[in-house]
């Protein structure tokens, strides 16, 4: 099986302190790390370390973070050859601070709003991309987390027959305007809400109304991610609310990428959308109980085996 991740990639420098920190005053880190992060990219990261075909693609710069990035991809197997390195471009990076007291963590970025456009050169290069992959992987699945509104939508027109999963994290014009080539509309709470005009999910009519909404604008099905509460869809006509499981919370932070990394992981291999829920929620749980996030991924055999370890969070939640 083949999984392209289309998005944002970046570089990311993690921060652990006792408390959150107060403005305007000198906050200490009992420890730090650094490494390559970004939604997809580090969905990409997962799907190397399990050892599938994966590729991914988006614009870096060419620099000393930007290099960074694409060295860890290759050390873990990510194909990296359809990166574009562009002058205009600003590889993003991410200052992480993260909470010893409950694992929450605060990520300042900086980014550009909207990565260049694709040159004529960029395109031409592209379209032998798109050739190889129409000619050699007819099982391949598409993962996009909207940051590259007009790459994703260029490979995916001419993939039109293939799977495509949107990480839908944030609340974003790109992120709308892509959910009509979308299979798997994965939506957060925070971005089901907004779109919705709810103001919280408290029961299953509420997330009736926001799976509604979010099914009308994709091809597909639309999903709500719900934290600790577990993950939510339509099927035959009533929301479904598959439980997370039982965790203790170290660094949440990244856990939703990893989620949608092994999502597309069951998407690829065709398995039912309760097993492909279960799976990538206990992939997520078991990243929580560690810092960071590349660091934090588990194995496969790892996820494999752990199942019967976590508890699931059975609380009801939504009535």
């Amino acid at each position: 099986m083949t999984i392209l991740t289309i998005g944002f990639a970046c570089y990311d420098q993690f921060y652990f302190t006792t408390s959150y920190p107060k403005e305007n005053s000198k906050s200490f880190a009992y420890d730090f790390f650094e490494s390559g992060g970004g939604p997809c990219a580090n969905a990409a990261y997962l799907l190397g370390l399990w050892g599938e075909d994966i590729y991914h693609l988006g614009h870096l710069h060419d620099d000393i973070y930007g290099n960074k990035i694409v060295s860890e991809f290759k050390q873990i197997g990510v194909k990296t050859d359809q990166i574009i390195f562009s002058d205009e471009m600003i590889t993003p990076l991410a200052a992480i601070t993260v909470n010893k007291e409950n694992g929450s963590r605060t990520i300042i970025t900086r980014k550009l709003n909207t990565p260049p456009l694709i040159t004529t050169t960029e395109k031409i290069k592209l379209n032998q991309f798109i050739q190889y992959l129409q000619e050699n992987k007819r099982d391949l699945v598409i993962l996009i987390d909207g940051h590259e509104p007009e790459l994703s939508e260029y490979v995916i027109k001419q993939l039109p027959n293939v799977k495509v999963v949107m990480d839908a994290g944030s609340l974003r014009e790109s992120n709308l305007y892509l959910a009509k080539y979308t299979d798997y509309l994965v939506a957060s709470e925070n971005f089901a809400l907004a779109y919705a005009n709810i103001d919280e999910f408290t029961n299953k009519k509420s997330l009736e109304l926001a799976l509604k909404k979010l099914t009308s604008i994709a091809r597909g099905s639309a999903f709500i991610t719900l934290g600790e509460k577990g993950c939510a869809y339509i099927e035959d006509k009533k929301v479904k609310v598959i439980p997370s499981f039982i965790c203790q919370s170290i660094d949440t932070t990244g856990a939703g990428d990893i989620f949608h990394g092994a999502f597309a992981y069951g998407v690829s291999y065709g398995w039912n959308i309760e097993k492909i829920i279960s799976f990538a929620s206990l992939t997520a749980a078991i990243s929580i109980e560690r810092k960071g996030v590349r660091k934090a991924m588990p194995n496969l055999s790892e996820v494999n085996k752990t199942q019967r370890r976590f508890e699931r969070n059975l609380t009801e939640y939504f009535k």
